[in-house]
């Protein structure tokens, strides 16, 4: 990932998590990491060729750098070892940046000042702090604590004896360049606030905190402020862009493919959705039509009740359950008057209607609130399944991703007579090929699911049950009301959106 020549001459060349690109330093020994940081690098006075060959970019401007050097102006800057990371070579550009302000502010906006972003405490205060994380467990932490002045902390671990130690060295600055460099950060947080979504600067908080907790070995349990916060962000961008649930710029989408889930997989259908229903965070519609507070309160009334049959394992048990709770014709006259208040239009009313009225409606809505699913998709999918892996078997050195297993999560279903859809957001990670990086990523697995009439089972014989089976009486002869009878095809795949 990064290729650093053994001699005198430093390259960092591009890679997928850092923009600089294509820089050759000669320079002059310098010391070690573990030493004192005391990169003071000196200032001499510049002929007036020399300073306009430096107002233009430094990418690739091999000369210029050479003209520095022999000016004096590169005197006491380190060579970079060949196994430096990612950590060092941002660190290392960035007090070069600031201690030799005047060379570099043309790049330094291109560079450097996109890793950082302000921390959501410190956002709307006079004195703010902007975070860069630079790798699993490291980050630099920018505090100002004046109009040009601020100091800079690089966090990171480090293996003492048998563990890794967080460890941390700071430096103060101070002076025009200071303040420069805060309207340059000042600028980015204006651009992203305008530029980013909501979700990404949900996410880059997240990211944060994870790296905090890694690089200080904690695991947090309970459901944290940015988790809460990047949960919202979802919300409010599925019910702003409820037919764009799956991003167009996804970083991996796989193909739609039919879903084998096998009967005893669906031992939780009856309390995953009396969760998603009763806790009220997920969008829930029905018909395409998002679930009113009257529906609401009917569905979570009824699938309460359900929920304490545990122990069902057989597709005709859990319909059976359904024909115990289908709306009757008195609840229905409540939602149809409800939906007529709502400006519901009436064909769309009475597709609601029979859904909520039929068995088959009923189950659809549990088998979308299944967390069968996701499962499923996962098993099927290799890249998901390595995605998984990769980020489970680095939770011994960075505890901090136990918030990316699973705990941030957020469903969108839709229900009909016959179909259903399920969105299901579950907030992983990417991480780099290296292993020493990572994304946010929200991992979004589409469920399709249509329901169907099985007439081949010796068990479906019409003469094995009896009219009282059915709520509907009349139509308790016909094939489609024998719960005995009705299978669900499933089928569906996964994207995952990554946010940087």
């Amino acid at each position: 990932m990064l290729t650093i020549d053994t001699s005198n001459k430093v390259k960092i060349c591009k890679v997928s998590y850092c923009e600089v690109t294509m820089v050759s330093v000669t320079s002059y020994t310098y010391p070690t990491e573990t030493e004192n940081d005391n990169s003071q690098f000196q200032s001499q006075t510049q002929s007036q060729g020399l300073s306009q060959r430096l107002r233009d970019s430094i990418e690739g401007n091999i000369e210029a750098f050479d003209a520095m050097e022999q000016s004096g102006l590169l005197d006491n800057c380190r060579t970079l070892s060949k196994n430096a990371t990612f950590r060092e070579v941002f660190r290392s550009l960035l007090l070069y940046i600031l201690d030799s302000f005047h060379i570099y502010r043309h790049d330094i906006s291109d560079k450097l000042v996109p890793y950082f972003h302000v921390t959501p405490e410190s956002a709307n205060a006079n004195y703010k702090t902007w975070i860069a994380t630079t790798g699993m467990d490291s980050y630099i932490k920018i505090e100002q604590t004046g109009s040009d002045k601020f100091k800079v902390t690089d966090v990171y671990r480090e293996l003492k004896g048998n563990s890794l130690k967080k460890q941390s060295r700071d430096r103060d600055f101070s002076g025009r360049n200071v303040k420069e460099f805060i309207g340059l950060l000042s600028e980015h947080d204006a651009l992203e606030k305008y530029q980013l979504s909501k979700v990404t600067v949900a996410a880059n908080a997240l990211k944060q905190e994870i790296v905090n907790n890694n690089s200080e070995s904690k695991c947090s349990f309970g459901v944290t402020d940015a988790e809460r916060q990047l949960k919202k962000a979802l919300n409010e961008q599925a019910q702003l862009t409820p037919d764009k649930l799956i991003p167009d710029d996804c970083s991996y989408k796989s193909d739609i493919k039919k879903l084998d889930v096998q009967e005893g997989e669906f031992s939780a259908l009856l309390a995953d959705a009396s969760r998603h229903v009763g806790e009220g965070s997920s969008i829930i519609s029905c018909c395409g039509v998002k679930i009113n507070s009257t529906i609401h309160e009917f569905l979570r009334g009824k699938t309460m009740a359900l929920s304490g049959h545990g122990g069902v394992r057989k597709y005709k048990d859990f319909e059976k359950l359904f024909s115990e709770i289908v709306f009757t014709p008195d609840e229905c006259n409540i939602v149809r008057n409800s939906l007529q208040k709502d400006g519901v239009e009436i064909n769309i009313t009475e597709n609601i209607i029979s859904c909520l009225s039929s068995i088959s409606g009923i189950g659809n809505l549990y088998y979308a609130c299944s967390q069968a699913f996701p499962v499923a998709l996962d098993r099927g999918d290799i890249n998901a399944i390595q995605a998984n892996d990769s980020v489970s078997a680095g939770l011994n050195n960075n505890p901090g991703f136990c918030a990316l297993l699973g705990k941030t999560n957020f469903l969108v279903a839709d229900f009909s007579l016959h179909t259903f859809t399920q969105t299901h957001y579950i907030v992983k990670a990417e991480i780099n090929e290296a292993g020493n990086d990572f994304n946010i990523a929200n991992f979004i697995y589409r469920t399709y699911g249509e329901d169907y009439i099985h007439n081949d089972s010796v068990d479906d014989s019409l003469n094995e049950r009896s009219a009282e089976d059915y709520r509907f009486l009349d139509d308790s002869l016909l094939p489609e009301n024998d719960f005995r009878n009705r299978r669900r095809n499933f089928s569906g795949n996964i994207a995952i959106a990554t946010y940087k």
